[in-house]
């Protein structure tokens, strides 16, 4: 009997291959997407001993038997849609304070975790402002860091931080768990231009972190190479292509569903390229869309597929995603904004905590030059509301901004810093979410050590107390603000 079923379940995985071929395909039996989670929770902070609860979670790509992790650790799922599960969060992973980091995994064939994307629940007290602490200094010989991103690099708990740097270094900073870093180059050839972002993903499928970064000089065209990451810290080269005509801005997911990460490049004086993963961490090159820079993605219409904004030359542009790799032609949904400073020029979020994403990114207003955040909240079909504008700088200031949780009251605020006016210098301020998708008048937070000149990203929380921290990049290295 064994041995006759055997010989059945052969024909039959025979017969599927014959099909497939038949058919075109490239495999015989279609794989599980790789998940993307793409919005904050909800709830994303819980007061310290409040007991189990139901969490949220919003993203794209889910599949039936997609579990939501809990610091690496699945609890029990619910499947609602491919864009939405619940899980159940037990009391005891809430007794103190903590940053509860939040993937999901799909189940095999193809699945996988959502390396590329994480959500986080802040376990602490709702505190009043942001009171960062002395910043932890990294002085690395004059280094101007052009881009940083975050992951899990050198072990499953403890987070990271990878920055590309003029000198066309790449620099693992691998935390220690307190707050603290230690730092080492894990790469060269960085094409150091800023805003040339590091976009990090599992692309080999081996459950440990890689990152895609633009090599070349300013002077040349550009490149994009693929390092494998061993799990440890270490890496190594799978893949490289080019050639674009500058440096490609990269933005990661599973675009035609197939269980391997792939890749959006868009350079703005030729085309958008879109790179599909063969699983083993080259690609091979798909759709070409129109010149753009600084793409994000998300699930903007609500199919559970993951769509791209990019800003292209009509402006901030959506183009939803057909779920094979390809993507129906782009609508404007804002005019030419004009860029006003570093960090992230736009983020994806949820203002108004509806379950449907939003927009934020930074613009000059024409009439008057002052420097504005502004939010556009999604209806959820591809469609957004009219534009809320909020004052933050000054006239062609020096000038960043970035969103998240700072307080840990279960709202996104925003926090910038920018250049104001002579004789007052650098400004660091907070403007705080009132959950609705508006926002406070922003409120001035004095840094102990005085910084002036750097940007400043949303690093997350380094010692996991339960407050976000923040990076702030002043030249010759960075600086690491921890929350008291």
């Amino acid at each position: 009997m064994k041995t006759t079923s055997h010989l059945l379940h052969l024909r039959l995985a025979l017969a599927f291959v014959v099909l497939g071929c038949w058919l075109g395909t490239s495999t015989a039996f279609a794989g599980n997407p790789v998940p993307t989670v793409t919005a904050p929770v909800q709830p994303q902070a819980v007061i310290p001993g409040s007991g189990d609860f139901l969490l949220t979670v919003y993203g794209a790509n889910f599949v039936s038997g997609a579990v939501v992790n809990w610091k690496g650790s699945p609890r029990s799922t619910t499947f609602v849609s491919t864009r939405e599960l619940k899980a159940t969060i037990l009391a005891a992973d809430v007794t103190k304070p903590t940053a509860g980091y939040i993937t999901v995994t799909n189940p095999r064939p193809g699945g996988g975790k959502s390396s590329s994307s994480y959500a986080i629940v802040e376990v602490h007290t709702p505190a009043k402002t942001i009171v960062p602490g002395p910043p932890n200094n990294y002085l690395l010989q004059s280094e101007a860091f052009e881009s940083l991103s975050t992951g899990f690099f050198h072990n499953a708990s403890t987070l990271d931080l990878l920055g590309g740097a003029g000198s066309t270094n790449v620099y693992l900073f691998a935390g220690n768990g307190n707050g603290t870093f230690s730092n080492s180059v894990v790469g060269t050839g960085y094409y150091n231009t800023f805003n040339c972002n590091l976009s990090v993903g599992d692309f080999n499928n081996d459950g440990k972190l890689d990152y895609l970064f633009p090599i070349g000089r300013v002077e040349e065209a550009a490149k994009v190479e693929v390092r494998l990451g061993n799990g440890k810290g270490g890496f190594r080269t799978s893949w490289k292509h080019g050639n674009f005509q500058i440096c490609p801005d990269t933005v990661v997911g599973d675009f035609n569903r197939d269980g391997n990460l792939d890749f959006a490049a868009a350079d703005g004086g030729d085309g958008t390229y879109i790179f599909l993963g063969n699983g083993d961490g080259t690609f091979r090159r798909g759709a070409v869309l129109d010149r753009a820079s600084h793409p994000v993605v998300g699930d903007f219409n609500g199919d559970g597929k993951l769509d791209l904004v990019i800003e292209g030359f009509g402006g901030i542009q959506l183009l939803l995603g057909n779920g094979d790799g390809n993507f129906q032609n782009p609508r404007t949904i804002f005019p030419a904004p004009e860029g006003c400073g570093y960090g992230f020029p736009m983020v994806v979020d949820d203002f108004n905590r509806d379950g449907k994403l939003d927009l934020a990114f930074c613009h000059v207003d024409s009439v008057d030059g002052t420097s504005q955040i502004v939010v556009l909240l999604g209806n959820g079909d591809g469609t957004f509301k009219k534009p809320k504008y909020y004052p933050a700088g000054s006239s062609n200031s020096t000038w960043a901004f970035a969103a998240g949780d700072f307080n840990s009251d279960g709202k996104t605020d925003f926090i910038t810093w920018y250049f104001k006016d002579w004789p007052h210098g650098y400004t660091f301020a907070t403007l705080l979410g009132n959950g609705d998708g508006t926002f406070q008048r922003e409120t001035t937070v004095k840094l102990p050590d005085n910084m002036e000149e750097s940007g400043i990203v949303s690093g997350g929380d380094f010692n996991s107390d339960g407050l976000l921290d923040f990076i702030m990049i002043p030249l010759g290295g960075i600086q690491d603000y921890l929350q008291k």
